[in-house]
């Protein structure tokens, strides 16, 4: 079975990238990356832009440096039909803060499968010296597939903002033409040391697979340049 990274990235100028999600743990104290189904039920959340001219926004809506997500309704159709049932929608309006234009074709989602399924020996991981369980940094992923039984899309436990789907919602996905969404494969992946620098396009991560091209040097290509 093939596993991908799914990685929200700026493909053009002319999507919107917001700033910021909605404030949801400082106002209502939720997370929508911990995988917990929220016991009360939110207001419409508002997430906000700037975007002046012509402007896409895309199905997978882009939120600088985050991996919260937030879906059209063309998303949520496809990933549903699929198969994917372990999302929680929430209502939510995107405000174009240069004329005040209120869009409601997206929706919150929380994804509810969470799943510790890295293979600590066969990846390499920058962890926390006296914390070993948590991860500062993936420079080479590797997935233990037998923990994944029939999972379609979930967040690693260990590393709880990155999402992980089966091949079959990437095909789905990009059978339809949806935009706004990246799929690497998940063994070889790696995160990109400058995702919290200048980075229009918000790349998180990247893989010699990446079909934008390697993004970043490989800690392998690092090490090769110094011996």
């Amino acid at each position: 079975m093939s596993y991908f990274v799914w990685e929200t990235r700026r493909r053009s100028e002319a999507q919107v990238m917001a700033p910021r999600f909605a404030p949801t743990m400082k106002e209502h104290k939720v997370s929508f990356i911990a995988g917990r189904r929220f016991e009360q039920t939110l207001p419409e959340l508002e997430i906000r832009f700037r975007a002046d001219g012509e402007f896409t926004l895309t199905d997978d809506f882009i939120i600088r440096q985050r991996r919260c997500l937030v879906h059209s309704l063309r998303l949520i159709e496809v990933l549903r039909g699929v198969g994917v049932d372990a999302i929680d929608y929430h209502p939510c309006r995107l405000v174009n803060e240069a004329d005040g234009s209120v869009f409601r074709t997206h929706q919150a989602a929380n994804l509810l499968d969470v799943i510790h399924c890295i293979d600590t020996e066969a990846s390499d991981l920058e962890v926390d010296d006296q914390e070993p369980s948590e991860i500062w940094y993936i420079h080479r992923l590797k997935l233990l597939e037998d923990r994944l039984g029939d999972s379609l899309m979930f967040r690693l436990g260990e590393r709880r903002n990155t999402v992980i789907v089966h091949e079959s919602v990437k095909l789905a996905v990009e059978r339809m033409g949806l935009t706004g969404v990246v799929f690497l494969p998940a063994d070889g992946y790696r995160e990109y040391p400058g995702y919290a620098e200048n980075n229009p396009r918000n790349v998180i991560g990247t893989h010699d697979q990446d079909p934008d091209g390697p993004i970043g040097p490989s800690r392998e290509s690092e090490s090769d340049d110094q011996a």
